[in-house]
This record gives structure tokens, sequence and C-alpha cells, in this order.
């Protein structure tokens, strides 16, 4: 198992996460979900093994019994985790023919020499059924959906044990975004996989565990029995035939400006006196959630 405990990051004036608890099993794919500002990417980053300039860290990172926190760049980064970026174009090296990154990632990392590069890198090609007639190809001769499989390879190429996907299909056409999470969910089988995503609809086809962040806080980690009310407010944005859409009034607060309490109050349907006071988390069933008016 994969634990996170009571992270929180920060940069020089404000938190960015707060509190924040989740468990990843491996085998089973464990959505991230959440509006824009949430901390959905900055959590993935960080499990990554990436912690961008002039943020901090503290808190507990258990990875299968053993403290590894923080994860470091140099012995976590692509070998044991890897990830999947929302912009493939921005993965690859507009100069470099496709084969030739991954050739060049699997080189750096596991010192191998350029033939058993080209032999691995292959494979995984063909794994994540990228055509072998554009294996020799730039970047910018590719559309976004084949540059992203063949960002995927690159990550997998590396065997990591933990793959960590953040919103790998927002900057996809929609009629592309099926074949990526598809695809997600047939090379993440029996690794330790991290889905990130603001796209409900996608996170209820790929998900099985579930962790809501809004604000920066765990507002829920649940299977697929939603309690509070700002998980619920997501799942009645998704499109169904014959139901209205349920519209949130206002806005997520930035994480430098929250308001005294819960940060969802305002925005709450259950709102009342005791929402002044931030809630601590506590169990519901299977689920654990962040709120004083759920039981």
């Amino acid at each position: 198992m994969l634990q996170i405990e009571d992270l929180w990051i920060e940069t020089g004036s404000f938190p960015i996460l707060r509190d924040v608890n989740l468990k990843i099993k491996r085998g089973k794919t464990k959505v991230i979900l959440g509006e824009s500002g949430a901390g959905k990417s900055t959590l993935g980053f960080f499990i990554a093994g990436i912690l961008k300039e002039g943020l901090k860290a503290r808190g507990r990172v258990i990875f299968e019994g053993e403290n590894i926190f923080p994860p470091e760049e140099n012995n976590w980064k692509g070998i044991r985790a890897g990830i999947v970026f929302q912009d493939p174009y921005s993965f690859f090296d507009p100069r470099e023919k496709i084969i030739n990154s991954l050739k060049e990632v699997l080189i750096y990392h596991l010192k191998i020499s350029e033939a058993e590069a080209e032999e691995r890198a292959l494979k995984w090609m063909r794994k994540v059924n990228f055509p072998e007639k554009y294996f020799k190809n730039f970047p910018h001769q590719l559309s976004g959906g084949l540059l992203q499989r063949a960002s995927i390879a690159s990550v997998l190429s590396l065997e990591p044990e933990i793959i960590i996907a953040d919103e790998p299909t927002s900057a996809l056409d929609p009629p592309l975004r099926r074949g990526i999470t598809h695809l997600f969910k047939e090379v993440s089988k029996g690794k330790y996989a991290i889905y990130i995503t603001h796209f409900v609809n996608e996170a209820l086809e790929i998900g099985e565990d579930f962790l809501i962040l809004y604000a920066g806080y765990t507002m829920e980690e649940t299977d697929r029995d939603f309690y509070h009310p700002y998980s619920k407010l997501l799942l009645s944005s998704v499109l169904k035939r014959n139901r209205k859409i349920k519209v949130p009034h206002g806005f997520s607060p930035h994480p430098a400006n929250l308001p005294e309490g819960c940060p969802f109050r305002g925005r709450c349907e259950l709102e009342n006196e005791k929402c002044e006071r931030i809630p601590p988390l506590k169990r519901i069933k299977d689920s654990i959630l962040r709120c004083w008016n759920v039981s």
C-alpha cells in the first residue's frame, strides 16, 4: 500500500495542500477529483517525486511499510514512480524523433546500451498501440492522441511500480479521450495507479477509489459511495438524459484566501453555525470525509 498522512505543501506565504490523507492499493485506480485550483496536480507531482521550486512539504509517505518521505527525484522519479503529463507536446524534445526521445530516457535512467534501449522502446510503443510507421516522426508531425500514447510508452518503459496520470486527456479532443482512458486502465493493471482529472464522467469511468480535493483539503476519500455535499455536487454535474444539471453557485476559493472554518462553506446547502470551525476527518461506513453535518 502507498499511504500519505497529514501532508502539507506550502509556498512561502500560504499552503497549497492542507492535511491531505489518502491510501492507494496496488491494482486499483485511485482517482483524484476536484475543481481547478484544488491542488490535484501538486499532489500528483509530489507522489512522483517532484516538488516545484519554492514549495516545502511536511507529512508522512509510507510505501509498502517503509517511510519514504520525501520521495526524492534521484531514486524515485521515473524508476519507481512515473508520471504522464497533461500536455503531450511539452513531454518531447521537438528536435528529436519520437523513438530517440524514448531511447534517451532509458539510457539515462537504466544505463543500458543504445541497442537495448531501442529494443525496449519499440516493445512499449507496440504495447500502447502506437503505429510503427510513426516511430521516426517528430512530435509536430503527430496528433495529440498519438503523442500521449508515446508519452505513456515512455513512462511505462521504465516499468515503475506507481503510474500517475495528471489530466492526460485535458489537451485532447473529446473523441480521443476515451481511447486514452481505456489505455490507462489496461497498462496500469497490477500497479499503484493514480488518475487526476476534473472531468467527472471520466473519473467515474476509470475510478475504483476516489479522493475528492477542495481548496487544498481532503473532502472525501471513498469508493463509489459518496456522502460529502461537495462530492454530490460534482456528481450532479454529469450529463444524463431527462435530468437537470445542478449548477453550483460561487467559485472555489483561492488557497491564500480561504473562509474561516470549512472551506466549502458559502457554497454548501448544509451550512450552519458548526461550519465556522474546520471539520476533522471522520469515517462513515467505507468513506472518510470532512463535514460536520453528514452522519
